[in-house]
């Protein structure tokens, strides 16, 4: 099969899959009510298991991170037996920056200049856009301001209209690392003893952050073929975010931990580590497609034949809540951010293209990541759909006209079943979304919290508008060929008070 085809099928198969799940539902419910009964009572089945055992994955996450939450991961690497040393590792820290406000970067950079390691061993890379106005002068101003506090600050300005790139996250971040890598050659450090964190310019990684990430890197004797995760915790201005974008950026955080219990089916997400061996070996990130996060990970497998995972760290990273400057301009904004992170389906395209006709892994290992990636996007466009819209609607219309139906009295027990369990898993949720919250800022009223326990009975409507509707959106297009422009979520934050310059790593609580 030539290349082109190929490509054209595997482009059209996700969003015709999902489009067939949604419409088929519609139009059994218009034809073949009790049919259409039938296929939601067994698909209520199935969600009511998966929240169980997303349920228990959550928990089981949870009381991981609590466990080792007094970890001393410094002690712990200079206790370390391994064939490399302490003090031969070089972080290199590379934030990508479009238009974010200089204070936010300030922010990030105080968290990094106050962790648990040393300094000297630290080189900070701020990687900026030419297309961003201003950008150099800002770059600028915050390498003098921290002059000093690191092994080195690196500067990069990624220039606009490169052939065979298009403007996104992945193709900064290739330009500074290239950059990186000329830096070390002249240095004379040994690519194999470095770590390269890839962070949002909002990202304040905690405080044990990079001893925790140079501690499992010392002891892996897989280290070059693992990438590092951190838990992506949106909470840096949580306090003066709404409440429905609280609700979908927290999900966010909780689907990570479930994800990171899956030890064979977990990918880089967001802000992330690894070695900077394996990156130059890879050839960098992807210069001309969005979700660079996610494929690095997929051309590290495809890379290394399979042979490659990620392992979640048990330390998180603190990042913004994506806002706008009010309530219609934060949810446009939101819709935005979730069709980017859905157009991770070019994944399935990019994985499917790598495998077709590579003998080196495994058929079972092939048809086991289709099927995840496959299992993720599809579930994520139709199951908030069918589960907040098409179910009440034929519950309605059964409960109005076939009220003696046995079918329906059932499709309503297994809804109930199914409302239980989300209760549940959502009672979970504000059990451990506690533990993410960063202290109160004085100038903000207690009753907060409150808003807090109530913004989770959002989460059906949130889920659909917020959630499946972006990621039916990003299928679409994939499947129309109507390619998606990078657009990078901004970062705005309201006056939180005296604490808000505080770095987000200490601003948790103790």
């Amino acid at each position: 099969m030539k290349k082109a085809n190929l490509k054209r099928i595997l482009e059209i198969i996700p969003g015709v899959m999902s489009w067939s799940i949604i419409l088929s539902s519609i139009l059994l419910f218009k034809f073949n009510p009790v049919m259409a009964a039938i296929a939601l009572i067994v698909y209520l089945i199935y969600w009511s298991c998966r929240l169980f055992y997303m349920s228990t994955l959550l928990f089981m996450a949870h009381h991981r991170m609590l466990s080792k939450k007094s970890v001393d991961w410094y002690k712990l690497c200079e206790a370390s037996e391994s064939d490399k040393s302490l003090a031969q590792i070089v972080h290199v820290v590379l934030y990508t920056i479009y238009k974010e406000p200089e204070s936010i970067l300030i922010e990030s950079l105080n968290a990094v200049k106050t962790g648990n390691y040393p300094k000297e061993n630290i080189i900070v890379v701020l990687a900026g856009e030419e297309r961003g106005e201003g950008t150099r002068e800002k770059l600028e101003n915050l390498k003098t301001k921290f002059q000093g506090d690191f092994k080195d600050i690196l500067l990069s300005i990624h220039p606009s209209g490169i052939q065979g790139e298009i403007p996104c996250k992945g193709a900064n971040a290739t330009y500074a690392a290239k950059r990186v890598k000329t830096y070390l050659e002249q240095k004379t450090i040994d690519f194999g003893n470095v770590i390269i964190s890839c962070f949002d310019a909002d990202t304040c990684p905690d405080r044990n952050y990079f001893s925790c990430l140079t501690y499992h890197f010392l002891t892996n004797p897989n280290r070059y073929r693992t990438g590092y995760q951190p838990l992506p915790i949106y909470s840096n201005n949580i306090f003066t975010a709404p409440a429905f974008a609280r609700v979908i950026e927290m999900g966010s955080t909780f689907w990570q931990l479930i994800e990171s219990m899956k030890a064979n089916a977990f990918v880089t997400f967001a802000s992330y580590g690894m070695s900077f061996k394996t990156l130059v070996d890879v050839d960098y990130w992807p210069v001309n497609l969005v979700s660079d996060d996610s494929l690095i990970y997929w051309k590290c497998f495809v890379k290394f034949n399979g042979d490659y995972t990620t392992y979640s760290l048990e330390v998180p990273v603190f990042m913004d809540i994506a806002v706008g400057k009010n309530i219609l301009d934060t949810i446009l904004v939101q819709y935005k951010q979730k069709r980017r992170w859905a157009w991770g389906v070019e994944t399935f395209v990019f994985l499917g293209m790598h495998l077709w006709g590579n003998r080196s892994i495994p058929l079972s290992l092939k048809v086991k990541k289709v099927f995840q990636i496959l299992d993720n996007h599809i579930n994520w466009a139709t199951w908030a759909i069918l589960i907040s819209f098409i179910t009440p609607l034929l519950l309605c219309w059964g409960k109005w006209v076939r009220q003696d139906s046995l079918v329906f009295l059932n499709l309503t027990y297994i809804n109930s079943t199914l409302v239980n369990s989300f209760t549940l898993i959502l009672l979970l949720c504000i059990f451990i979304g506690k533990e993410f919250l960063p202290p109160r800022p004085p100038k903000v009223s207690r009753f907060i919290y409150v808003s807090f326990i109530l913004q989770w009975f959002l989460t059906p409507l949130v889920s659909a508008f917020l959630g499946s509707i972006p990621a039916l959106d990003a299928q679409t297009r994939l499947m129309i060929q109507k390619p998606l422009v990078f657009d990078p979520t901004p970062k705005q934050r309201l006056t939180e008070g005296p604490e808000e310059k505080v770095p987000g790593n200490l601003r948790r609580k103790k």
